[in-house]
């Protein structure tokens, strides 16, 4: 080749090498990535969690993925412009806002001396937001936590390495022992809670642990276990007042699967699972209303999505064990003079895709079909019901309605409720008084108490009796505006006279929303009954992203003899 070719080729092929060489450094340019303060859900000051995770997530990722940090200023100020909190629907605009490729966010929970790490990372360019997941059994884990935390963000997110001795913690199973160990109950306690047969008698080796799952974004109402899609796997349903969604819970985590809605105008105030078609499948039974009449839904799952099997129905509904009837769907409608509920308690029947009355139920009609559980407490064959009035005391009934016992202490207090003033037709007077006034009277509010569970766990004939206690000194007077800061679940036994507590959970810092037994709706492997717990977790004024918070705890129950515990 000639020199004087030579020359403008080799100036080409340095055009070319440098042009290469930009490309290179522009694809190479690294992701930015917004980091928003976390929230922190805890009964005592934790706040320097708030700052403190969005400094150490910064720092790690920033080593370990090459992310480039938005300016945490703009970051804080485009919050701030906004009000100082941000909800989900508005995470894309936020992002967007800032310039950020990713935005992470998400909240600190702290529970039974432990505390878990819930992550969300959104990814702009595909407009969506994945989870991710840690725990620490003490505040002294916390760093190590956030090493793995950050490690799964690493991997997951951006596809880097994780180092060896960063690897990923199986995530524990609800029967060993758990980072959110709780304290063992008093032994002396548990053994003289009026059990009978002696030294072979059964007690409940409950309430001394638990495992926390992963948090969701929702402002739990009400929520069931069951198993949903067939798979011989318990799956977890969780609803808050418009929305229903359903999670499979894989290794402590909450992975949705299926969600649906129901119109604006119904507020969901209790949700049920139950296989009562014996398709192998846990049907979904939404009790909703609106402030004058019920409106409830019947959903399956058909191996895609959830399928409406009726809707709209007229009747409250939940599935209820009925000695003589087995395990029924029943129901009840609007009370008389406008009440939101009363009248008989019905068997229903699914007729196409609507509910029609089977027959009457032989129950006392006083009773609130949400209100009340029926067993066999003294182990005499005859059952009897366990139900609250309308002050959250406990009453024990013969199967007639007669009056056996009545609780001092209030139990079962919740913030559902059914009935309450119509909004479109709100009264103007500043003297309207709903207990009073004939408007009041046909919206007067009637308070849906948490579930009452009755099972034999400790199978020595004689149903226990599971419930929780909300921490609340005046249940009855301004359930309007009263919180519940904490609560906890606990079992009651027949003694002779009354039920007497025999087993709790320690304190659950939270609002203790709803419960259920997985043996209820499928035969466990171990042979284990284990309480699935509803929370909405304490947030407060550190509540900076999304706004209520819902865990789920589980505890596992183990039937001992005293002689194997002594």
């Amino acid at each position: 080749m000639k020199k004087s070719m030579i020359r403008p080729f080799l100036f080409l092929c340095c055009l070319v090498l440098l042009h290469s060489f930009g490309m290179a450094q522009a694809s190479e340019k690294p992701a930015e990535m917004a980091f928003l303060p976390f929230t922190v859900n805890s009964a005592k000051d934790m706040s320097y969690l708030r700052e403190g995770m969005r400094e150490m997530l910064i720092s790690r990722l920033s080593a370990e993925a090459g992310v480039a940090v938005v300016d945490k200023r703009k970051v804080d100020a485009t919050l701030k412009a906004i009000g100082g909190s941000l909800t989900a629907d508005k995470v894309a605009a936020f992002a967007k806002k800032v310039g950020a490729d990713y935005l992470m966010y998400g909240s600190v929970t702290a529970l039974g001396g432990g505390m878990s790490f819930d992550a969300k990372v959104y990814s702009t360019a595909k407009n969506t937001s994945e989870t991710f997941y840690a725990t620490a059994a003490s505040e002294g884990e916390v760093m190590s936590a956030i090493d793995s935390l950050s490690w799964d963000v690493a991997a997951g997110v951006f596809g880097k390495k994780r180092p060896a001795r960063y690897a990923a913690v199986r995530a524990q199973d609800p029967a060993a022992a758990s980072p959110y160990e709780t304290a063992h109950p008093d032994r002396a306690y548990m053994k003289s809670g009026g059990y009978y047969g002696g030294a072979s008698s059964k007690w409940i080796d409950g309430g001394q642990r638990f495992v926390k799952v992963s948090n969701v974004d929702l402002a739990l109402e009400a929520m069931a276990v069951g198993d949903v899609d067939g798979d011989g796997r318990m799956d977890v349903v969780m609803a808050d007042r418009q929305y229903v969604t359903v999670y499979h819970l894989n290794n402590n985590r909450l992975n949705e699967f299926a969600k649906t809605k129901l119109p604006p105008r119904y507020k969901i105030h209790a949700v049920n699972v139950a296989d009562l078609n014996d398709n192998g499948k846990s049907e979904i039974y939404i009790s909703a209303a609106d402030t004058k009449q019920p409106g409830s839904w019947g959903m399956e799952w058909n191996g895609t999505e959830l399928t409406t099997l009726f809707k709209e129905a007229r009747f409250y509904i939940r599935p209820l064990m009925v000695p003589g009837f087995g395990t029924i769907l029943a129901g009840q409608r609007t009370g008389k003079d406008a009440k939101a509920i009363g009248g008989p308690l019905y068997s229903l029947l699914q007729d196409g895709n609507r509910l029609v009355v089977d027959e009457t139920l032989p129950l006392p009609d006083t009773l609130v079909i949400f209100n009340f559980a029926i067993g066999d407490l003294d182990g005499d064959s005859d059952w009897e019901i366990v139900a609250f009035d309308e002050f959250s005391k406990l009453r024990v009934m013969e199967s007639g309605g007669k009056m056996l016992w009545k609780s001092q202490d209030y139990y079962g207090a919740t913030k559902r409720f059914i009935g309450g003033e119509d909004l479109l037709y709100r009264p103007t007077s500043r003297d309207y008084d709903e207990m009073t006034d004939g408007k009041g009277e046909q919206f007067l509010k009637i308070w849906i108490p948490s579930r009452i569970i009755i099972k034999d766990i400790d199978q020595d004939g004689i149903d226990d009796v599971i419930l929780n206690k909300n921490a609340s000194s005046m249940t009855s007077v301004v359930r309007n505006v009263q919180k519940f800061p904490s609560g906890m679940a606990m079992g009651m036994r027949w003694n002779g006279l009354g039920l007497e507590e025999i087993w709790q959970t320690k304190r659950i810092d939270g609002y203790v929303v709803d419960y259920e037994l997985e043996s209820e709706h499928m035969k466990t492997e171990d042979g284990e009954d284990r309480l699935y717990v509803g929370v909405v977790t304490q947030g407060g004024v550190m509540n900076m992203v999304t706004g209520d918070t819902s865990t789920l705890l589980i505890y596992p129950f183990k039937a001992k003899t005293e002689e194997n515990n002594q």
